[in-house]
């Protein structure tokens, strides 16, 4: 679980482009909400980092790998768009 020494990630592609979250230092695949009904989004971890309006250290960036079914999947482990 993300905690308070967490990276922020940027999510690059997808349903999900341009936001960020934070993850586990571990983590390196991350799946998220997709547009798409039934469907999440898969993010996979780079090497790069870039700097992100806000933050101080720069943020980790994932890629859009691709997609894959939600059928068994815990909704509270996905990464969910905020709303504002």
């Amino acid at each position: 679980m993300a905690g308070i020494d967490s990276p922020t990630v940027l999510l690059r592609g997808g349903s999900r482009d341009g936001e960020t979250t934070t993850v586990a230092t571990e983590v390196t695949r991350l799946l998220a909400a997709s547009d798409a009904p039934g469907l999440l989004d898969v993010y996979e971890a780079t090497e790069e980092a870039v700097h992100v309006r806000g933050n101080d250290v720069p943020a980790l960036v994932f890629v859009f790998v691709g997609q894959q079914s939600a059928e068994g999947i815990d909704p509270s482990g996905l990464h969910m768009p905020s709303r504002h």
